[in-house]
């Protein structure tokens, strides 16, 4: 079978990935496909039910640990270890609702990059992702479609995309909104700039690949001709 991944860019430098620096991507990913190539033979999680049926040299192909499996991906709960935070109880949390229009077009280069029923704009999500969440945190899509979730999760840490939805970022980060106060509108701080972490999920195998493409780092490489 045809390696979907296969890189045909130079390789890269070093890359850290859960908490572990490999001196390139392609080491990386040799790391992650040989502890999923053992995960396989394990008869227990070839159980888990919705196991899709397939070879383990299918599923490996098709695959690119951890960041995407064509099977139960194994290494989330690996991923929340390292990147979540312990929820405290006791600590204050309040947001109000978020309720207010939410209008984006459809003419994004990263919107129109690959088209998909029920597709929402990233920025459209955003919306609410600034507003219930700090960097740094997770979010889980179970039903990601193209992954526009994660999209708007890594963009939440770009100031441009942010200040193009017509918010303010402060040089600390603050992420100001303007609002009306007493008939004066003013810039109220409401969220702050970084990239929260998504989880994607679908039960569709071509919507969770280009979920994949849309969220993970590739490496970009020019061909000159003569």
């Amino acid at each position: 079978m045809t390696d979907l991944f296969q890189n045909h860019a130079a390789q890269s430098g070093p890359v850290e990935c859960l908490g572990q620096t490999f001196p390139s991507d392609e080491d990386r990913r040799k790391h992650y496909t040989k502890l999923l190539a053992d995960k396989l033979k394990e008869p227990a999680f070839r159980k888990i039910d919705g196991f899709p049926i397939g070879t383990d040299e299918a599923i490996l192909a098709l695959s690119d640990p951890q960041y995407y499996t064509a099977c139960p991906n194994p290494f989330i709960e690996e991923f929340v270890k390292c990147y979540g935070t312990t929820y405290a109880l006791s600590g204050p949390y309040s947001k109000e609702p978020f309720a207010a229009d939410v209008r984006e077009g459809k003419n994004d280069p990263i919107y129109n990059a690959h088209s998909y029923h029920t597709k929402v704009p990233h920025k459209a999500i955003m919306r609410y992702i600034l507003h219930y969440t700090q960097p740094g945190d997770l979010i889980y899509d179970g039903f990601c479609g193209t992954g526009m979730t994660g999209v708007a999760a890594q963009m939440c840490g770009d100031s441009s995309v942010v200040q193009s939805m017509g918010f303010k970022v402060e040089s600390d980060g603050t992420i100001c909104e303007q609002v009306n106060e007493d008939g004066r509108n003013v810039w109220k701080p409401f969220s702050k700039l970084g990239v929260r972490r998504a989880i994607l999920n679908d039960l569709a195998p071509a919507a969770s690949f280009i979920a994949y493409n849309y969220n993970t780092p590739a490496n970009g490489f020019c061909r000159k001709y003569s």
